[in-house]
């Protein structure tokens, strides 16, 4: 998954696809134009900004209610295992831990948010908070 932003890191993204004009980024302003055929579910996220917000609140909502430093720890080994292909051990190694502590975060973050990764349609909507809480963040 690629993002364009001002600033790089994991989600810079690359040439190719529509940029600013694109379905989806009205919703978006100058912060940043999102491409759809790269990041379909940030699209989705922007274009609807009310569903977005009960998505996080339903998904994400006991995540929402750690501790800052613990939820950020829990949603960057999301990110890093999403980001690796599912991954855990290529995770672990962009993480600078060990496998088993990215497979701990991750049960931690299925117990709270009652979704499992490993099922495809709780993985998506998983997905979908995320892309939420990052919208949400760069609005706030």
């Amino acid at each position: 998954m690629r993002r364009e932003t001002e600033a790089g890191g994991p989600h810079a993204g690359g040439a190719g696809g529509s940029r600013a004009g694109g379905p989806g980024a009205e919703g978006l302003g100058a912060r940043e134009a999102l491409a759809p055929d790269e990041r379909w579910p940030a699209v989705l996220v922007a274009g609807a900004p009310e569903l977005s917000a009960r998505l996080l609140a339903e998904v994400f909502g006991p995540l929402l209610a750690l501790a800052p430093a613990e939820r950020a720890l829990l949603v960057g080994t999301l990110d890093a295992w999403l980001e690796c292909g599912g991954s855990v051990g290529r995770a672990a190694v962009r993480l600078r831990c060990h496998r088993n502590t990215v497979f701990n975060r991750l049960r931690r973050l299925e117990r709270l948010t009652s979704r499992s990764l490993s099922h495809p349609c709780e993985l998506v909507e998983t997905v979908l908070a995320l892309e939420a809480l990052r919208w949400s963040a760069g609005r706030g």
